[in-house]
């Protein structure tokens, strides 16, 4: 057991991560070259929807954190289970970024310059790109580590089960968040009017908009998964047997 807790990364992958830094502060820099490009003060809440794709990776280092460093019982899987809710909470914002795609889209007569598409709409599609990029290998990296932790405490099938919910959830997330236009937050401060807002939103256009995001985000974890090409999941067998001898 204690093998396979040393395997499991603080980062989930710490090259990435650093990269994934350096590439935030870029996207700000581009951002602000940007304004003085154009005068125009514009797209400046991505930062923020930036910042809340921070968060569940955040969530996902600190889960990891406790469950290398607690000895194990049920305080440490109190603990990481409460930082898993808070996760999933915030996980949708990741893939949140790929639909802000639709802010160039809206815009798109403002990018026209004498009939056709000016210098600026290739130059917005390489921002947006940046951080949509953020967003999915900040969700890969949190998905990743969770996805580890269910597979060494509950097994490999517990694992990619929990890949599978957690996929379904985000794409409602996204939903949630695009279109009904909910905040993560709201689950914490207004639960009740959140309810309220989803039950008015029951539908088959919110059905299939919520799973069109949730095979996006299984996919993209999928290809990069495999990618990546980790060591084998941890199994609920393999950790009985090292305990045992334990």
């Amino acid at each position: 057991m204690e093998r396979d807790e040393e395997r499991l990364s603080m980062l989930g992958n710490g090259k990435i991560a650093l990269l994934l830094i350096l590439l935030s502060v870029g996207c700000m820099a581009m951002l602000q070259f940007r304004e003085q490009l154009t005068g125009e003060i514009r797209f400046y809440f991505m930062m923020w929807n930036l910042f809340l794709a921070w968060l569940p990776y955040a969530a996902s280092v600190t889960a990891t954190f406790f469950f290398r460093n607690l000895p194990a019982g049920a305080f440490r899987y109190t603990i990481v289970a409460a930082l898993g809710v808070l996760w999933l909470l915030f996980f949708p914002n990741a893939a949140y970024l790929t639909t802000d795609f639709v802010h160039i889209i809206a815009n798109r007569q403002e990018y026209l310059v004498n009939g056709t598409f000016g210098y600026l709409v290739w130059y917005d599609v390489v921002l947006f790109f940046f951080f949509a990029w953020c967003g999915i290998f900040l969700g890969f990296l949190s998905f990743y580590q969770f996805h580890r932790l269910v597979a060494l405490r509950a097994g490999k099938a517990a694992g990619w089960m929990f890949v599978a919910a957690a996929s379904l959830l985000c794409g409602y997330g996204v939903f949630l968040g695009r279109i009904v236009r909910l905040n993560s937050w709201d689950a914490l401060v207004d639960p009740i009017g959140l309810l309220g807002q989803v039950l008015d939103h029951v539908h088959r256009s919110g059905a299939a908009f919520s799973l069109l995001f949730s095979v996006f985000v299984a996919a993209t974890y999928l290809f990069l998964y495999f990618l990546q090409k980790p060591s084998d999941l941890p199994s609920a067998k393999k950790q009985s047997s090292n305990a045992a001898r334990m």
